[in-house]
């Protein structure tokens, strides 16, 4: 993906873990979901009482032997951020660990809720003082305002009753760890992804069910839209918590945000993108030497792109996994550094060679045109980029990264001809929105970030 784009709020992870402390557990999950934060990463373990340890950096760097020797207890839940709602201070990492009324109680947090800022200046005006500018402390602070108990008298339906009267609109999945429980909640229209998991090892959420991969699993489940989860030493219930809302799944965790192995929405990622990928060569009326994916969301759609077209696919450009996902820095500087370290592109695949250049979306088009300068001076001849969304032209209220439309390179110039020559390619093409509904479907899914003002595909 080019760097000057998206960023998603976060992944989770929690449960409780029948034999031995949960935190390995935790770890193993986090690095899972890795792609989905990578600033940031935290955990918080107990049974009555809890320990918090959480830093900026990613898991591995974060969660060393000292660390995790100070991590007990069998009920816990982490977390790994990107910053979205609230800045990139280090303070922001999530869980946020708080004890109140004799008892402690900590959450984590998946999404963004617009009214917490609301609510925050409200505490504020009141004498209220916060330590973080997320608005996962909000969410949290407000519980506690109205409970006005101890956390190991919470119940499920006490907690979701606040977030009903508090946070009535929303695209969040969230968890909480209480005195030996953990409750998960997932919003009723449904944005943000939430999975539950049946092992031998426990009962365990997670943002998806790739995060599962190192247990001995015995059943996964999604959680769906106005439910959640209780977790206890004896077992895990699902229940509903509210009234599903009208579904809006957001469509950029297939095209972007999940990991190929994740299915998401009743949909497998890898699956969606090779799909999208195939569409993309259909009826193309350029006839390049090779295909070369922008690693690494755009890698699945350039194999789909390959199979239909019959142009070979080429490592053009190594990406270096280490430098981390590029979208996910905090300022537009530091994503274009992020992208000239990550990408280096390999002159004998593309030198003298006309290239389809496979990448899920554009936004800015500041960094897709540093990697488009790479190809040319390694030799490529034309360069003729894909994308398998359609253009972003809107903004986006529930937690992905998306710019001022004055920054989208598809509001300031409208056309894939204008935007051609403003990044340097010889030619853009874009997924049809119609394409894209066919393969998810007219209702169910938020498509706001692809429908300008007053404009519905």
């Amino acid at each position: 993906m080019f760097s000057d784009k998206l960023g998603e709020e976060c992944g989770i992870f929690a449960g409780y873990s029948k034999n031995g402390d949960i935190a390995p557990h935790i770890k193993n999950g986090l690095l899972k979901l890795q792609h989905r934060g990578q600033e940031s990463a935290g955990i918080a373990t107990g049974d009555f009482t809890q320990t918090l340890h959480k830093n900026k950096g990613l898991v591995t760097e974060v969660f060393d032997d000292i660390a995790m020797k100070k991590l007990t207890g069998k009920f816990g839940i982490g977390h790994v951020r990107y910053s979205t709602q609230g800045g990139s201070n280090p303070v922001n990492a999530q869980p946020f660990l708080i004890d109140c009324a004799g008892g402690c109680v900590s959450i984590a947090h998946n999404g963004n809720v617009k009214k917490a800022m609301e609510i925050r200046d409200e505490f504020e005006k009141n004498g209220g003082v916060f330590v973080t500018s997320s608005d996962s402390e909000v969410l949290l602070r407000c519980v506690i305002s109205d409970l006005k108990k101890p956390p190991d008298q919470w119940s499920f339906e006490d907690i979701g009753g606040c977030l009903k009267k508090d946070f009535p609109e929303g695209a969040y999945s969230l968890v909480f760890c209480l005195p030996n429980k953990v409750v998960a909640y997932r919003d009723p229209c449904g944005y943000r992804p939430l999975m539950l998991c049946e092992a031998k090892e426990g009962y365990f959420i997670a943002s998806e069910d790739a995060a599962f991969d190192s247990l001995e699993v015995i059943k996964i489940v999604e959680i769906m839209p106005g439910e959640g989860v209780e977790i206890t030493e004896t077992g895990c219930e699902t229940k509903n918590w509210a009234q599903c809302g009208s579904e809006s799944k957001c469509v950029f965790e297939h095209i972007y945000f999940a990991a190929p192995a994740s299915t998401i929405f009743g949909k497998n990622v890898y699956q969606v993108r090779f799909e999208l990928g195939t569409i993309l060569a259909k009826d193309d009326n350029i006839k390049p030497d090779i295909v070369v994916p922008v690693m690494e969301s755009g890698f699945t759609a350039a194999i789909g792109y390959s199979r239909e077209s019959g142009v070979p696919l080429e490592t053009g450009l190594l990406c270096d996994l280490l430098a981390g996902r590029s979208f996910i820095q905090p300022t537009q500087e530091a994503r274009v550094n992020k992208v000239r370290e990550k990408f280096t592109p390999v002159r004998p695949a593309v030198e003298g060679k006309t290239v389809v250049l496979i990448d899920d979306s554009i936004v800015r088009g500041t960094t897709s045109t540093a990697i488009i300068k790479m190809l040319r001076a390694a030799g490529a001849g034309q360069i003729h980029v894909r994308l398998s969304s359609p253009m972003i032209v809107n903004t986006c209220s529930w937690g992905v990264d998306i710019p001022t439309k004055s920054e989208l390179i598809a509001h300031r110039f409208g056309t894939e001809e204008e935007i051609s020559r403003a990044i340097g390619a010889d030619s853009v093409r874009y997924l049809n929105p119609g394409d894209l509904k066919a393969v998810f479907g007219e209702s169910g899914w938020c498509y706001k970030c692809f429908m300008g003002d007053g404009f519905v595909y």
